[in-house]
């Protein structure tokens, strides 16, 4: 008895010094890093090595992380007929070999973290998958299958988001204004809700929007301390990869790390391109007031520069060689990329002189659909509603009434890129909220996304900075 009662004591010695051992390196790993929500944003704050900042993250952001890995694993069996094993296998076989050892820590110590807050069965196998899940369903999935000639009858969350940046004369005072709205359906796009403060041992701070579990941004909106603005939009049709490449994710996150310049951000990306997630970028640089659009296939790119004017982006290509690449009807009037491309032409040359920051953000609010040529939300709108679309959108295989629109709206200026600050709405930047249960009584074919379907509720504009104290 009394050596079972001293094994006893032994044993909870132990594990309340492991315990304290555990909290003593968890207090050491998070040191400097913080968290708050503000209008339906979750504002990180990351800082020191590589490791660290993923531990802070897994950290702090466990439960949104798991949530975010639920959904998108459920999601992706659901609708690629691939399950989420799957992810994991193809991200540790045809992406990790490229992760630099530096992101290898941060992903590792995301799931570290984790598992110090209780969640134990995430590992590091998905935060990559997690990562990369978006170059896998679009790129990778239609690439094998068109290779064994296999017709994909799933529709896949292809990204469609609008966006601009304009400079010089185009500009109220000369200044760059740069505006994002994200779009992806409404039931993996939730933990886009994440602005990360992003302090590294080495390179550039980094101010950017982003997912829950990323290392990246994945909508792509973001501001470094070198003075870059950088965002895009995705181009429609695209499905080709080369595997053998490193990932966008590791070379979008390179480049905002370690550019200074408009030159450098283009020469990381282009370096050994995967052709996953094929996007036209919009860059500026604040201390030179120079603008530029990358538009990035796998196997051509063109660059476009200037000190005055304008770029757009609504998911189209408009270089030659670029579309080759793509499978979209470029005459077609009635598609949603097509459409809006039109719309920001309009607003962008009637307000030329003029765009700042507050006509920034009633752009992506807007409304107008071009093809219809009348006010009405829906998927040809800046502002997307596909879920009040009886038509959906065929070019992304998205039936009617489909729940996917935009999601947010982000705006900076140059002024704001110094101060390292973004104004940011979450919900829909028109002000309208998608209430979900009320949407699955009124579209029951889409009751299979009920589980994981939220409101998605306009909450107004704020302004982040890389000072809590600063918030507006």
């Amino acid at each position: 008895m009394v050596k079972n009662r001293l094994i006893l004591k032994l044993t909870l010695i132990a594990g309340a010094t492991l315990f304290l051992i555990s909290y003593i390196n968890s207090q050491d790993y998070l040191k400097g890093s913080s968290k708050f929500e503000k209008n339906g944003w979750v504002f990180l704050h990351l800082e020191g090595p590589p490791y660290n900042i993923g531990y802070q993250h897994g950290f702090l952001l466990a439960s949104e992380i798991k949530d975010a890995i639920d959904a998108v694993s459920f999601y992706a069996e659901k609708v690629s007929k691939k399950d989420w094993k799957f992810f994991r296998n193809t991200a540790e076989k045809i992406y990790w070999p490229k992760v630099p050892e530096e992101y290898r820590q941060e992903i590792m110590g995301i799931a570290d973290g984790m598992r110090d807050k209780g969640i134990e069965r995430i590992k590091w196998e998905d935060i990559l998958a997690l990562n990369s899940w978006i170059e896998t369903a679009w790129y990778y999935i239609p690439s094998i299958e068109k290779k064994k000639k296999v017709e994909n009858k799933s529709f896949l969350p292809f990204g469609s988001c609008s966006a601009f940046i304009a400079t010089g004369d185009a500009t109220k005072d000369n200044k760059i204004v740069m505006a994002h709205n994200t779009w992806i359906d409404y039931f993996t796009g939730m933990p886009f809700n994440i602005i990360v403060d992003l302090k590294p041992e080495k390179g550039n701070r980094i101010l950017m929007q982003s997912y829950a579990g990323f290392i990246h941004s994945g909508s792509d909106f973001y501001i470094n301390s070198a003075g870059l603005m950088v965002t895009e939009t995705t181009i429609t049709g695209f499905e080709n990869i080369d595997p053998s490449k490193t990932p966008e994710f590791v070379r979008v996150r390179k480049a905002i790390q370690y550019a200074s310049s408009i030159d450098e951000w283009i020469k990381i990306i282009l370096e050994d391109n995967n052709g996953g997630y094929a996007n036209g970028w919009l860059i500026g640089d604040v201390k030179t007031g120079e603008i530029a659009r990358l538009e990035l296939g796998l196997k051509n790119h063109k660059i476009w520069r200037t000190n005055n004017g304008y770029y757009a982006g609504s998911n189209i290509a408009l270089d030659d060689k670029v579309r080759q690449e793509t499978k979209f009807n470029y005459e077609d009037s009635s598609t949603s990329p097509y459409s809006r491309y039109q719309r920001w032409e309009a607003l962008l040359k009637e307000n030329y002189g003029k765009i700042d920051i507050d006509l920034a953000k009633k752009y992506l609010g807007d409304h107008y659909d071009t093809f219809l040529k009348k006010e009405i939300p829906s998927a040809r709108t800046l502002c997307g509603h596909i879920e009040e679309d009886p038509k959906g959108e065929p070019a992304w295989k998205k039936p009617p009434f489909y729940p996917e629109g935009a999601m947010d709206g982000k705006v900076a200026d140059s002024d704001l890129a110094r101060k390292m600050a973004i104004w940011a709405h979450w919900g829909h930047p028109c002000g309208k909220d998608f209430i979900a249960q009320k949407f699955i009584e009124e579209h029951k074919d889409f009751s299979w996304q009920k589980d994981f379907l939220k409101d998605l509720k306009a909450m107004g504009w704020v302004v982040f900075t890389i000072k809590e104290e600063n918030i507006q």
